[in-house]
């Protein structure tokens, strides 16, 4: 709702951020708040004092339950015969409402399939797409609508579209090479400094090249495929960091998620969180972004995209005193 609410949940996001990237620690975590990757069912009867959030899950909200609090689903489903009190926002997920749910909120869409039955009772206002008000997340805070206080021409959807295909990426790419994602994210967080100050000198020197390969008119695809492949290191980096991250964030929750579960939810994270203070300060938002992205592209460099581990070269070992002379010199 205003600037000190995008504060509090940029702080919350790079907090799991940040405890992601440290030791794997096992977390105590209610798995009623959150449910990542998982399947969760709130029984007839029940009540959930609490906010729901859903990432890539599977929730049932029985007829007879009742959740005191927001709902959030992100990807995965939720199928509602309950009563949900506060706010119901689904953005990429699948929503089945049934005769008996009630909602006394407002019902938030954004690139999601519902199927609803004309007996489900929605109490509050119903937005879709680009008419996406400002949103509740867990916890009370408000996100405002980028789409009227910042860029007019900046769309909710369009953010949540964007980071989705980045999760999306992220989770095609772990299915098949996850080995690969890993050598690199690896070489990324063991070498920071090596991989940044590679990916720093790549970014300076080879579109210095690409521009003079395209000057000579026969070499303009060899440019092209140069630009391609620069832009395709870019984005692999960002998915190994992005994995290390997912992996960090399961083992909060004490669990142990497929690869591409964690590479998809970890990007998620890394995304919002760069975005977002790309969107929340832009002089020098930008600056995150571009630093997580040299050191991802300098450790795609020095694995050969995960193909091989990087093993910095050893440094040659001084020489003894007894090997400084020669053999029979006392």
């Amino acid at each position: 709702m205003n600037h000190s609410s995008w504060k509090v949940f940029s702080a919350f996001i790079l907090a799991v951020l940040v405890m992601g990237l440290l030791p794997i620690t096992a977390y105590a975590a209610t798995p009623a708040d959150v449910v990542i990757g998982n399947s969760y069912t709130l029984g007839s009867g029940k009540v959930l004092n609490d906010d729901l959030l859903i990432i890539g899950g599977s929730v049932n909200l029985m007829q007879g339950s009742t959740v005191n609090g927001s709902v959030i689903l992100i990807g995965g489903s939720l199928n509602a015969a309950g009563t949900i009190d506060g706010e119901l926002a689904v953005f990429g997920g699948t929503l089945n409402l049934a005769s008996t749910f009630v909602l006394n909120g407002d019902l938030i869409t954004a690139g999601a399939a519902m199927n609803r039955d004309p007996g489900a009772q929605i109490n509050g206002q119903i937005y879709t797409g680009g008419d996406t008000p400002n949103l509740v997340l867990p916890g009370g805070v408000h996100l405002p609508n980028l789409a009227s206080n910042f860029n007019p021409f900046f769309r909710v959807g369009g953010f949540l579209v964007s980071i989705f295909l980045w999760a999306l990426v992220a989770m095609v790419v772990a299915m098949f090479i996850p080995t690969h994602l890993t050598r690199t994210s690896q070489t990324a967080l063991s070498q920071p400094v090596v991989s940044g100050g590679l990916g720093c000198l790549t970014i300076i020197v080879v579109p210095f090249i690409l521009i003079l390969l395209a000057i000579t008119i026969c070499l303009i695809p060899a440019a092209l495929i140069g630009a391609f492949i620069l832009a395709i290191a870019w984005v692999f980096g960002m998915v190994a960091l992005g994995l290390e991250v997912g992996k960090r964030i399961s083992g909060m929750f004490n669990q142990d998620w497929h690869p591409a579960i964690s590479a998809g939810v970890g990007t998620l994270a890394l995304m919002i969180v760069l975005s977002g203070l790309q969107t929340i300060i832009p002089c020098v938002g930008w600056i995150p972004q571009t630093l997580v992205g040299l050191i991802g592209l300098g450790a795609v460099l020095l694995t050969q995209f995960g193909r091989k581990p990087y093993a910095p070269t050893p440094s040659l070992p001084e020489a003894s005193s007894d090997d400084s002379l020669p053999s029979g010199i006392s």
